[in-house]
């Protein structure tokens, strides 16, 4: 079973001024609060800077690693791209 938390984005446009959403894939709830989250870290509207890795397999999927808030605070997305092998 998949318990990891799903962060569907919202990418205001791309080159050709069409509107994405990106689905991000983030760590458990109880590692993304051990990173500093909370029920209330992001609100609808909320600007923030995603760093992670694409999928292969989905072209609007991506493993994020860590994400930047719109208060400037960066939190860590609990991923398997924070596993001590790929660091």
């Amino acid at each position: 079973m998949d318990e990891s938390a799903r962060a569907p984005l919202r990418q205001r446009q791309d080159e050709a001024g069409k509107e994405l959403l990106w689905d991000f894939e983030l760590g458990p709830p109880n590692g993304l609060m051990r990173n500093g989250w909370s029920r209330n870290s992001l609100k609808k509207g909320d600007k923030v800077v995603v760093d992670g890795y694409r999928s292969k397999l989905a072209t609007d999927g991506a493993n994020a690693r860590s994400v930047v808030m719109a208060d400037g605070r960066k939190v860590f997305a609990g991923s398997s791209a924070d596993s001590p092998a790929t660091q």
